[in-house]
């Protein structure tokens, strides 16, 4: 057999080998750490890439596979050789999750719409953390799967890039499968259930109805997600949802409330119906009607592309756009995420230098919008549009847009802090926040969404106020100071934050009606002020640590006039120089 059978041929023997099974579950301990020398520190962990490894170097091509336990790595691997592709190939690693670093399989068999893989640590539902050896049908189109890796076998390679049609040792074909694959008994394979998105469906359970209105109707938008959660509830609970189909409000969170207690025995509701990706996880497995997937598509956590920074890109020479200053206001990066997403979308790879918006981006931009959006006339032509953009960023799964902050030439002009995101206060959230995170990862992500960039200055400032404010716990909630009153016009909200008494231990709400106008969160908010500062593209839930200090930073750069590199911070505002006693901001 020639290399890429051989290939195969081992991988399809282990189709069915299961990890090491204790304490009542799988426990990632495999025979294929061991078994690659300077992988043998991974035993015990994610192991799909390793699998990889191990039958590379079982058929005697080493060479042609990186010898990681790290998916991103495969992905750096193939990319700094020129062989990597947005289209199937037999033989192909194929790259899964965000830029290809959450799972890997092998590509045995293709057609228009399908990639057939053989896959390690994964399970029936294709989870990335699964239990064994699968053989798995995954759609070609869909955003979880990123691209491949082709090897460069001795006999060349089948792929179905039109890109490669001329290429040495390529040989293009619309659909193939493998020698191996033809001459194996027919396997039947999982059912292709939908996928749904763990981060899309927090997001809308910690968001209001307009802004889940507000999605639109691209790729991304999380009301697909959300349906087919109801849809799962009603059939479990025997109970329809009285919210909109497609809309995660009150009702539908008191459902998934009920599921997680009833079926899945929880006697404490961790979020208020803010589901979790386990029990997501349990109710798509226990419904039968969707698989689950964690950071794909993300609402919240995707990076931020500046539409004035492309526009300015697109209408200046490859000259100008190398001349600006590496920094925030570099525009590189922005067009960096929107080439990756033209070549993820459209299949086909960009010529142009990454991050230089030349002819071949424009190019293919105009053929994404005559061809995917089906804009015509001078709507598919010239200079990126935040539709157009939003879209992109959608469908790839790669970025989201923002319009006004940072433009290029490092000048802040545009709205400003300004009326950007004010929400009403009464659609402030109080949800307990339950993902994970570190206060620099917070701080960082909210100096992208206020609009500044992430200098020294705000990092320093936000850990001393946030430790002098919460002490760090972003679900701080303080009944006790002058704040703590329900002004008229309002009334209580369910809280679901750690109540900070004057006296007596800090105690969890867990849904008690508290005072209105309690500081809460992170750095300890009114829900006035977090309202009338709140980011655009941030959750409304004033516990949310990314939100909340997103707020404060442009509420002290309104107040106190704080400089946008944040280098007058604690000059300015006492809360937040180390150097000087606590002082309320």
């Amino acid at each position: 057999m020639n290399q890429t059978d051989t290939l195969i041929a081992i991988e399809r023997a282990e189709v069915g080998y299961h990890e090491g099974f204790s304490n009542g579950h799988y426990n990632n301990h495999q025979k294929f750490s061991p078994a690659v020398p300077g992988l043998e520190w991974s035993q015990d962990q994610a192991w799909c890439q390793t699998f990889q490894s191990w039958a590379f170097q079982q058929a005697d091509v080493k060479g042609l596979a990186p010898v990681t336990a790290s998916c991103a790595a495969g992905v750096d691997w193939y990319r700094s050789r020129g062989r990597f592709s947005y289209y199937p190939a037999i033989g192909a690693m194929v790259f899964f999750g965000p830029s290809g670093g959450s799972h890997v399989g092998l590509v045995h068999m293709y057609d228009a719409d399908y990639a057939y893989t053989i896959e390690g640590n994964t399970n029936a539902n294709g989870s990335a953390e699964g239990n064994g050896v699968y053989l798995k049908k995954r759609a070609r189109r869909d955003s979880y799967l990123y691209g491949y890796g082709l090897p460069a076998f001795a006999e060349g390679i089948v792929t179905a890039d039109p890109g490669l049609k001329a290429a040495p040792g390529c040989t293009y074909r619309a659909t193939a499968t493998s020698r191996e694959s033809d001459a194996q008994p027919a396997t039947p394979l999982e059912a292709v259930l939908p996928w749904v998105s763990s981060n899309q469906l927090i997001w809308a359970a910690t968001h209001t109805l307009a802004e889940e209105q507000a999605m639109g109707n691209g790729t991304s938008r999380p009301a697909d997600d959300v349906a087919l959660v109801q849809d799962a509830l009603e059939q479990l609970m025997g109970v329809t949802p009285g919210d909109p189909h497609s809309v995660f409000e009150a009702e539908t969170q008191q459902l998934f409330e009920r599921f997680t207690r009833e079926k899945l025995g929880h006697s404490e509701v961790a979020g208020n119906g803010v589901p979790t990706t386990q029990e997501l996880v349990e109710l798509g497995e226990r419904s039968g009607l969707f698989n689950v997937r964690a950071g794909s598509s993300p609402a919240l956590v995707l990076p931020w592309v500046n539409l004035n920074q492309v526009i300015w890109a697109s209408t200046h020479s490859a000259q100008d756009e190398k001349a600006q200053p590496v920094g925030s206001a570099d525009p590189r990066a922005d067009v960096a995420l929107v080439q990756d997403g033209l070549e993820k979308v459209m299949h086909t790879a960009v010529a142009d230098e990454r991050g230089i918006f030349e002819a071949a981006t424009q190019s293919l931009y105009d053929d994404f919008r005559r061809t995917v959006l089906n804009f015509a006339g001078s709507d598919a032509v010239g200079a990126p549009g935040e539709q157009s953009l939003t879209e992109l960023g959608q469908r790839s799964g790669l970025f989201q847009v923002r319009v006004g902050s940072l433009p290029a030439g490092g000048a802040p002009s545009g709205p400003g802090v300004d009326g950007m995101g004010e929400i009403a206060p009464k659609q402030v959230t109080f949800h307990r926040y339950t993902t994970q995170g570190t206060l620099a990862d917070w701080i960082t992500e909210a100096c992208a969404a206020a609009g500044v960039h992430a200098s020294s200055a705000w990092v320093k400032g936000f850990k001393t106020a946030v430790a002098r404010e919460s002490s760090g716990n972003p679900n701080a909630c303080n009944l006790w100071d002058s704040n703590a009153v329900t002004p008229p016009g309002y009334s209580k909200p369910e809280d679901f934050g750690d109540g900070y008494p004057r006296n007596g231990p800090v105690r969890r709400l867990n849904g008690e009606l508290t005072p209105f106008q309690c500081s809460r969160g992170v750095v300890q908010c009114i829900p006035q002020t977090f309202a009338a500062y709140h980011a655009p593209g941030t959750s409304v839930n004033i516990y949310d640590p990314v939100a909340s200090i997103a707020a404060s930073i442009r509420y002290v750069r309104k107040r106190y006039g704080v400089a946008l590199d944040g280098s007058d911070l604690a000059a300015k505002v006492q809360q937040f120089d180390p150097n000087r006693p606590p002082h309320g901001y």
